[in-house]
């Protein structure tokens, strides 16, 4: 297809984009990333790649990016830490859906997804706490990447196919010429392109204002830690979710980093965090967060309460205002599209929201995953603002994601 595209972030969204619009035949394919790949979420993320979600097109956007997953391990050499997958349900209603989840994932061919009693949690992680736990949503063939690595493998395949990948080319202005061409001034030089894919994470927003497009997004500091445990565990823990997607509250997570190592922090997938400029926010953990974590593992692993906290960092979240990814034209343009959004699922979902955005520019509409029109972005659910807590802000105690 004799088409230029312009992809502007050089992240997971970006690179995945760009590897499938050169897939789909398009011909010019450019990516302008500010700083370097994966400077951004993509190289401070967790790396958690799983499909142990509830509602239906949850699923089946990540049943999508883990068969790009499995491509990418099978034919590329990605490495991916399978540790398997849990999240913990602690009500009936709860342990309902996980099963109706299991069943759909079954249907879309994960086959190993199921629901774990108590008891089965225990024997796969013996220093779990689950006496407050109805049941566990488990996908043993889950794991976690290297954020970096994922992203610079996407950028070698895109560049085989043609794509320029160019670093330190931070937009500063966006016109329009008299063909209907996007004109794009850049750090290092101006650039002329058919169609423009915004996917620079945090900074979508500044970069759709840019283009003169909007693009609602709220820029989310999340932190994570490392833990170095009292002793080296006979068993690979899982990556342990205590949090309900859309529950309303922060939850607990920690995975498998080392055998005397796990990594932790606080989920939502919600407007939920602390709303920040992207350019200027505190990189390290704040003592409030690392407090906050400590005592949440000794209740959920109170065999191992006597591990202790090491370096942490924060990282950003680029949540959707309705915590649902935007792929697809920006509102009243027809050569502008957006891609982000996915808060702290950006890297799981690059892969389906890179087929997404080449179905929009190739086919003028989402093929990759049925249903997937709700992630457009002219829906009315981004135009509402979220809903502070009674103290004014949008963080909740962390606390209550445990009873």
């Amino acid at each position: 297809m004799n088409l230029a595209v312009g992809i502007i972030g050089g992240g997971a969204v970006g690179l995945a984009s760009a590897l499938h619009l050169a897939r789909a035949g398009v011909s010019d394919v450019t990516v302008l990333e500010a700083e370097h790949v994966a400077s951004g979420s993509s190289g401070l993320s967790a790396g958690i790649v799983e499909t142990q979600y509830v509602e239906p097109l949850d699923i089946e956007l990540r049943v999508a990016s883990m068969r790009f997953f499995i491509e990418l391990e099978r034919d590329h050499g990605l490495d991916i830490v399978h540790n398997g997958y849990l999240r913990l349900a602690h009500s009936e209603d709860a342990g309902a859906a996980f099963v109706q989840s299991a069943e759909l994932q079954r249907e879309l061919g994960v086959a190993d997804a199921r629901v774990l009693s108590p008891e089965a949690i225990r024997r796969l992680a013996p220093d779990m706490r689950t006496d407050d736990v109805v049941a566990g949503l488990f996908g043993g063939h889950d794991g976690y990447l290297d954020g970096h690595t994922y992203c610079a493998l996407l950028g070698d395949l895109a560049s085989d196919l043609g794509v320029r990948v160019l670093t330190r080319h931070r937009i500063r202005a966006a016109t329009v010429d008299s063909s209907g061409r996007h004109v794009l001034s850049t750090t290092r030089g101006e650039f002329e392109f058919d169609h423009v894919v915004v996917a620079a994470g945090a900074w979508s927003a500044r970069v759709a204002e840019i283009l003169g497009v909007e693009m609602p997004l709220l820029p989310q500091r999340h932190q994570a830690v490392v833990v170095h445990l009292p002793r080296a565990l006979d068993y690979v823990m899982p990556s342990v979710m205590d949090y309900t997607p859309r529950s309303g509250v922060k939850g607990l997570f920690f995975r498998h980093e080392r055998e005397d190592q796990l990594l932790a922090g606080l989920h939502s997938e919600e407007a939920l965090g602390e709303l920040v400029d992207p350019d200027r926010y505190a990189r390290s953990a704040d003592l409030e967060f690392l407090e906050t974590v400590a005592e949440l593992l000794s209740v959920r692993l109170p065999t191992l309460e006597d591990a202790s906290l090491a370096h942490g960092w924060a990282g950003l979240y680029p949540v959707s205002p309705d915590g649902v990814p935007q792929v697809g034209p920006a509102p009243g343009s027809e050569t502008i599209f957006l891609a982000g959004g996915a808060g702290g699922s950006g890297i799981q979902l690059s892969p389906v929201m890179g087929a997404l955005l080449a179905d929009w520019v190739v086919h003028g509409e989402p093929r990759a995953v049925p249903g997937a029109i709700a992630l457009a972005p002219d829906r009315e659910s981004l135009r509402t603002p979220p809903r502070p807590s009674a103290e004014g802000d949008l963080d909740p105690p962390a606390a209550a994601a445990v009873d």
